[in-house]
């Protein structure tokens, strides 16, 4: 122990080498009384608890199989192009998005190359998976150098230890070995200014997060607070004076006759915020936000969700409401049987506003698997065939069929020839397909997105008139009976 400290700086004090030393030279089958790494367990829950080291065991060979994958970007040998094709390759195999597998070959590289004294105690089903990810991910800062030390102390902590215990060893030890270097500039309070759009829930519901130094995002929070508390007592007074309410939108405020909360008024105050860009012109949206709505949900004859941007479901109720405020409604038409987008016909190279339009409605993000940058923001629109200037009669065509939606990256990978779509022959009705190439190793036939409301929306309306049929049916006969009623019996 004491070479151990002497030699790599692992910062834990005697307390800790104590439980190290006396735990480390124990295994989990020498125990006579249960303990949290070979519990006592009903037998409904033994092959619970066999399959959760066996998912150890399968993460650290993962691990080892991935690790080969990663590029680092900062090396002076990466190629950009190469490594993201080795990265898309590598999601095709994981059957995750380009991002996620990012994060796991960086996981994996590191486990490798960082952790190779704990790595094996996970590789032995002695560490739970879940600690394993747990070091991980709050390790993700720290310096080659951060992480040997801390490999050499997690190395040696007893696998005996409840999770509870796990957790706050691991957050010590964290703490103490950033306490002995700088804190990089990027990773200051100061450094970390930012705003986020997280992931967007299933239910409609978005988040912004705003990040930052304590203090300034306290006075961020006050200023916004009080400017609301004013604007909710002024509501007030406009009641009593018996004047329309100011920062209404909604006119709920004037319906209800009840002031809006705290909270709705700092959401309306930052909505309708107007940015000081300091004389820098902005330039208009490339792409409009489009809310998706199927016909019916707009008339109030289905609840059939909304889609915002082709891949948020929202509320049929919210559906309706943007739509009532929206100014001007673009129709899209789909093929009633598959949702399939409907083709607009080729007119020239450079593709119309609409096509564009069809195209994000068809791939909401990047058309390359395993992308999910979105294609309203940083798209560009490339043709599959490549477009002849010379002889265009001869070259891939402006048409929705030879067009797709690639972002600036996969754009420069698909011109450097490291990603080789080619457009498959399609059937009417039925969506696309486009058989994807990667790096002349990896293939992939992809489908065209479609509307999944409409198959939906035309089976209940043919259902419908199916009982409208009947019904009519049943009608006329009864009618046809009392006009020509059956003969006695005798």
């Amino acid at each position: 122990m004491g070479d151990l400290r002497a030699g790599t700086n692992v910062p834990f004090d005697e307390d800790a080498a104590g439980e190290v030393s006396s735990g480390s030279e124990l295994s989990v089958g020498s125990f006579s009384e249960p303990t949290p790494a070979a519990p006592v367990l009903p037998p409904h829950l033994r092959s619970i608890h066999a399959a959760s080291i066996q998912e150890s065991r399968h993460l650290a060979a993962r691990f080892t199989a991935l690790a080969p994958s990663f590029h680092d970007p900062e090396s002076e040998e990466c190629d950009a192009d190469a490594a993201e094709a080795e990265l898309l390759s590598a999601a095709l195999a994981l059957r995750c998005t380009r991002t996620v597998a990012d994060r796991i070959l960086r996981d994996a590289h590191i486990a490798v190359t960082q952790l190779p004294l704990t790595l094996p105690r996970l590789e032995c089903g002695e560490f739970p998976a879940a600690w394993f990810d747990r070091i991980l991910r709050r390790t993700r800062h720290l310096t080659p150098h951060q992480m040997t030390v801390v490999d050499a102390a997690v190395s040696l902590w007893p696998a005996t230890v409840t999770t509870e215990q796990f957790h706050h060893r691991l957050s010590r030890l964290l703490g103490r070995v950033e306490s002995q270097q700088e804190t990089p500039a990027h990773l200051t309070p100061e450094g970390r200014r930012r705003v986020e759009l997280l992931p967007t829930r299933d239910d409609g519901i978005g988040c912004l997060r705003v990040v930052g130094p304590a203090p300034e995002i306290l006075a961020l929070a006050q200023r916004l607070d009080s400017a609301a508390r004013a604007i909710q007592a002024a509501q007030r007074r406009a009641f009593e004076a018996g004047e329309a309410p100011p920062l209404d939108p909604r006119g709920t405020v004037a319906e209800t006759a009840t002031p809006a909360s705290l909270a709705l008024l700092q959401y309306d105050l930052l909505g309708g915020a107007a940015f000081d860009t300091d004389g820098v012109q902005v330039p208009q949206p490339r792409f409009r936000l489009n809310v998706t709505v199927p016909v019916l949900t707009l008339l109030g004859g289905s609840q059939e969700p909304g889609l915002l941007e082709g891949t948020t479901p929202i509320p049929a109720a919210m559906a309706r409401e943007l739509a009532g405020q929206s100014e001007t409604w673009h129709r899209v038409l789909t093929d009633p049987c598959s949702g399939t987008f409907l083709p607009l016909p080729a007119t020239r190279y450079t593709p119309t506003r609409a096509m564009l339009e069809h195209l994000r409605l068809r791939n909401t993000t990047c058309a390359v698997p395993g992308c999910t940058r979105p294609t309203s923001w940083a798209s560009e629109a490339d043709h599959i065939e490549e477009y002849d200037h010379g002889d265009p009669e001869h070259g891939g065509l402006t048409e929705i069929e030879n067009l797709h939606l690639l972002c600036w990256q996969h754009h420069r990978a698909k011109t450097a020839g490291l990603l080789d779509p080619t457009r498959l022959p399609s059937t009417p009705g039925l969506p696309g397909r486009t058989a994807w190439s990667i790096q002349d190793r990896v293939t992939v036939i992809v489908r065209d997105n479609e509307d999944l409301a409409t198959p939906h929306m035309t089976e209940a309306l043919m259902d419908s008139w199916a009982r409208y049929q009947a019904r009519r049916e049943s009608r006329r006969r009864a009618l046809e009976r009392r006009k020509n009623p059956p003969p006695p019996p005798y």
